[in-house]
């Protein structure tokens, strides 16, 4: 027979995490909170990462897409060229207006988005208190 905190620890030993002590659950809490604010700052990064993507993706798609149809009815063989210098030029521009911004103040966020962010998380942090 087994008891549960024989489970308990052999769970936690497969899992290669500590096991939370018994008597300080709140530490517990704040280490989970941490811990899931830690993975959110991760996919905050990547999120951003596939959005400056996107960016660059669409604007020589798009501008490339113009300067073909463009050589295709007029006629001439330069304006795909230089429709891709131009969606990638503006790619970049389009960048650097949205995540370019240096804040005046240095703990103050950089979009909207992580100004939302932040105060989640620091009502989250908070409430774990």
């Amino acid at each position: 027979m087994t008891t549960p905190g024989i489970t308990a620890s052999v769970f936690h030993a497969m899992n290669d995490q500590p096991e939370p002590k018994r008597h300080d659950a709140a530490a517990a809490v704040r280490a989970e909170a941490v811990q899931a604010d830690s993975a959110r700052g991760e996919m905050v990064g990547m999120d951003q990462g596939m959005r400056v993507l996107s960016y660059l993706i669409a604007g020589v798609l798009v501008y490339g897409g113009l300067g073909w149809v463009g050589d295709h009815f007029l006629g001439t063989g330069f304006l795909l060229p230089v429709g891709i210098v131009l969606g990638a030029a503006g790619g970049c521009y389009a960048i650097i207006r949205r995540y370019g911004q240096v804040p005046s103040d240095p703990g103050a966020p950089t979009s909207r988005w992580s100004a939302r962010y932040n105060q989640s998380t620091k009502d989250k942090t908070e409430g774990a208190r």
